[in-house]
């Protein structure tokens, strides 16, 4: 899992400060795909957390792993053996855990360099 990349990425389009207020604000939304996806994947309501995947992925590549993305796919293709495999869900608080993680290290470090 290496998130280095794709905020690399945002840091040659947007600078510092642009994507210090991107990453800032998507925040409370991945905050809130990440519950919601999972309580629709709790709830077995395949079609809702399709739907909320695939409006979560249109952006979630600019600072996410190929590994989210791939568990995105999976729910959008509503891979319903994979989905309900306990290991599924694990793997997907996992990888939201670790992209709100390094959001925000790279915040409180770029706080701290320009502030």
């Amino acid at each position: 899992m290496n998130l280095s990349s794709p905020l690399d990425s945002l840091l040659d389009i947007l600078g510092t400060e642009g994507t210090q207020c991107f990453l800032t604000f998507a925040q409370p939304n991945i905050q809130q795909y990440h519950h919601d996806i999972t309580e629709s994947l709790k709830q077995k309501n395949w079609d809702a957390a399709a739907a909320m995947a695939h409006r979560f992925k249109a952006t979630a590549h600019l600072y996410s792993t190929a590994t989210l993305q791939n568990l995105l796919d999976d729910i959008i293709a509503k891979q319903i053996d994979i989905l309900q495999h306990p290991e599924f869900c694990q793997q997907l608080l996992l990888e939201f855990q670790y992209i709100e993680t390094n959001i925000d290290s790279f915040l409180k470090k770029t706080t701290l360099i320009n502030p």
